[in-house]
């Protein structure tokens, strides 16, 4: 009997162990069934749904709250944060509201995330059933303020991806306060006639990402309101609807500006207007700068274009008045289509504050099949290309492309705020006493603080070893550097650690002035000699960071890298100057990865490396008024190492001036297989000067002749855009496009290039590259 036994009992017991090993790697998942939730569409799940988001947020491992197929009947929904981990939210059914509109109205929410870092947001459909509603409104009758369909208040890293919203009382999706937030491949719809039912609202938020999706509803599609910084919206249907716009804004006298903006490769059917910029007319001192509207197409829409800078619906308030809201660097390229009215572009900006830098270029609007006309009055600009007729004043208006960002940062300290100075913790400013623990004693008790506070770092030269500054802290710091910080004179001393300065997992952080002297040149003379030396460190590095500014920095004589940011969001580089002599190797200035919504302006870079070099997971990264070289250029890559590596995308360099440099632009991949990706990215306004290789693409990158020789690049790179780039190349090669022969560069455009070498034209060279060119393009032989 006990053999005829003994055999089961291990099978079974085998199955058991066999399960708990395989549960204990699963992502646990909290389906809201479990919980009471019943998909009959009459039973109220809001107690089940919150049940299974609170046991997921508590998880310390990625968790799943699960919606299986079922229509599920939710009243007002607050899934609070901050929870331990990420935590996806997967909906196959569909999620109702109670049929009394009261039921949620009062709210002014239905569904809200609140304070969630990590969320993802996927599939499904929520059906607000607004016509109720909407009915009460038309009726004038006493109605609630009315409940937004799904809310994202104050968080970070979101993504909301596949989701079908209807019939919103009022807005379907918000994000307010948050970053790093990715909307994509969504649906929503609502009746032409339904009032303020906006598909999309983003306000006070930075990093955000509108892609694929159709938007049909009874507002605009697209709001874009104070406070919203880094927005890229591309390949969008919307209509009918209001169009998207920017505005209102100027409500208030003290507003956010709206800067650093892309609408690219959308269409407009039938609705009210295409693109808007919208303003009260009376004081404020809120701006819209640094916008792109481009490669938009236009299906019987009533404004195509439009700035209207005196909307004053009441008539109150206003009406002697202009609007205090500085509009300037918006550009409109390539808009093409049909216009219902016959004035297709109606530029009306303030008497006070004049449009200023409006670029046109390539603007194709025509009514009734006949060229269609403009109004503009108070614009200064440019125009280029094809465009419609001039019916008014100020008849000088743009031509250009693109992106987004631009350098400012709410992130002004309090007037209140304490003050560390290091040297009340013992650091001494005689370049010999080792300050590390001084500094590392100011900046624990500023991370404590519950207020905003600076450390004070001030003049003189203070010795400083590889420190980790490490967060979360309460509150927003400041880092004031008026004097010097050094490194120690043996390059051992921080070569081995790979840092020398680093900041971990630290929100609101700004550093102001001063000067990093790394010491650098003895760890170059040892990588020459062919010695055994250490990796190197970098001088600042930011690690998993949020909302960070570094402004007035300097750095000199880095062991590698000067300036690292990686995984971070919503940064700004500003006014740096970050300088090694042009043979210091690999000596890069600012190496940017796995990083969203980063803004250089203003900075200098002469180095022995790459000025920039922009690494796998790139994007949202504006970058204007650099000073390069000597150095190797700005780099997109090397790209393609790995076989699965995150893309490169949404990247713009604008003018900006290369000065000697090993090379201007380029991007670099490696020539094996890979999943990445280079796409969305913009070089214009550009000035050369005797630059080695002012334009290069090289997918066939491999310096150790191992592992790739035989092999075609993977990395897929598409929609590039070079415009006005001008000077002198070094060589008489000036533009090499060397793409992959497996994966073509796809959608490149060359547009008013003029490059020469000694006087004369210089030349080019192109392999597997597929696009257009126009306006002047000088070498030839691309395209």
């Amino acid at each position: 009997m006990a053999k005829n036994i003994s055999f089961p009992l291990v099978i079974i017991l085998f199955s058991i162990v066999f399960f708990f090993i395989n549960s204990s790697n699963a992502m646990p998942s909290f389906n809201v069934q479990r919980y009471g939730a019943r998909g009959d569409g009459r039973t109220d799940s809001t107690k089940p749904f919150l049940t299974a988001w609170s046991l997921a947020c508590r998880s310390k491992a990625r968790a799943m709250v699960y919606i299986p197929r079922g229509t599920y009947l939710v009243t007002n929904l607050v899934f609070w944060g901050p929870c331990k981990n990420h935590i996806t939210l997967k909906i196959d059914g569909t999620l109702v509201a109670p049929a009394n509109y009261w039921s949620i109205g009062n709210s002014g929410y239905w569904i809200l995330f609140a304070k969630v870092n990590r969320i993802s947001v996927s599939g499904g459909t929520i059906d607000a059933r607004g016509a109720g509603y909407w009915s009460c409104r038309k009726k004038g009758s006493h109605c609630p303020q009315g409940a937004r369909s799904i809310s994202f208040s104050w968080c970070n890293n979101v993504l909301l991806s596949g989701l079908t919203s209807l019939n919103s009382q009022n807005m379907h999706v918000t994000v307010h306060h948050s970053s790093n937030v990715r909307i994509q491949n969504i649906r929503i719809r609502a009746p032409s006639g339904s009032p303020n039912t906006d598909g999309i609202h983003v306000q006070s938020s930075s990093g955000v990402t509108i892609s694929g999706g159709t938007i049909a509803t009874g507002d605009d599609c697209i709001a874009l309101s104070q406070g919203s910084r880094n927005i890229w919206i591309e390949r969008v249907n919307c209509g009918p609807g209001h169009g998207i716009s920017i505005g209102s804004l100027g409500d208030y006298v003290n507003e956010e500006g709206v800067q650093n903006v892309t609408v690219t490769s959308s269409v407009f059917t039938k609705t009210q207007n295409g693109v808007r910029i919208k303003t009260w007319a009376r004081p404020s001192r809120g701006f819209v700068r640094n916008v792109v509207f481009r490669n938009l197409i236009m299906r019987n829409v009533d404004n195509p274009v439009i700035i209207d800078q005196n909307y004053c619906p009441n008539g109150r308030g206003c009406p002697r008045q202009s609007s205090g809201v500085k509009i300037s660097g918006v550009t409109f390229a390539n808009i093409k289509g049909t216009s219902t009215t016959p004035i297709a572009m109606k530029l009306d900006c303030s008497r006070s504050n004049h449009c200023t830098g409006i670029r046109l270029h390539d603007i194709r609007l025509t009514y009734m099949r006949r060229s269609s006309a403009s109004y503009c009055r108070n614009v200064h600009g440019r125009r280029s290309g094809v465009k419609q007729s001039m019916d008014h004043t100020n008849k000088k208006l743009v031509a250009a492309l693109l992106m987004f960002f631009s350098s400012f940062l709410l992130m002004g300290t309090s007037m209140a705020a304490s003050n560390y100075n290091v040297v009340d913790f013992g650091a001494k400013p005689d370049g010999r006493t080792d300050s590390t623990k001084a500094f590392l004693s100011a900046w624990k008790s500023a991370c404590r603080s519950a207020a905003s506070v600076t450390v004070t770092v001030p003049r003189g030269s203070f010795l400083l070893k590889p420190v980790e500054f490490r967060g979360p802290c309460r509150s927003r710091i400041t880092f004031q550097i008026d004097g010097t910080i050094v490194a120690p004179s043996d390059y051992r001393g921080l070569g081995n650690s790979g840092y020398w300065i680093l900041f971990v997992e630290v929100n609101r952080i700004s550093i102001n002035g001063g000067t990093l002297d790394a010491r650098g040149a003895s760890f170059w003379a040892c990588r020459k000699s062919g010695k055994s030396c250490p990796a190197g460190a970098r001088s600042m590095t930011f690690n998993w960071a949020n909302d960070i500014v570094v402004s007035g920095l300097t750095s000199i004589n880095s062991q590698v890298t000067h300036l690292v940011i990686n995984s971070c969001n919503n940064v700004i580089v500003r006014k740096v100057k970050l300088v090694a002599p042009d043979q210091s190797p690999n000596t890069d200035g600012l190496h940017v990865q796995a990083s969203t919504g980063v803004t250089v302006t203003d900075s200098t870079f002469q180095t022995g490396d790459d000025c920039i070099s922009i690494g796998p997971g790139t994007r949202n990264l504006y970058m204007s008024k650099l000073n390069c070289g000597p150095g190797h250029g700005i780099s997109i890559g090397s790209l393609g190492r790995d076989a699965n590596e995150a893309g490169v995308q949404n990247i713009t360099l604008t003018n900006s001036v290369f000065s000697g440099s090993d090379n201007g632009v380029r991007i670099k991949t490696w020539a094996r297989q890979s999943t990445g990706f280079v796409r969305n990215v913009l070089f214009q306004n550009l000035v050369m000067k005797n630059v080695q290789n002012p334009i290069i693409v090289d997918q066939n990158y491999c310096p150790t002749h191992q592992g790739c020789p035989k092999q075609g690049s993977g990395v897929k790179i598409s929609q590039v855009v070079y415009r006005n780039i001008q000077g002198t190349s070094r060589t008489q090669q000036a533009l090499t496009f060397d793409c992959s022969r497996s994966n073509p560069c796809q959608a490149i455009r060359l547009h008013d290039i003029k490059l020469t070498f000694n006087g004369r034209s210089a030349t080019s060279t192109c392999k597997n590259i597929k696009g257009v060119k126009a306006g002047v393009v000088m070498p030839q032989g691309c395209l």
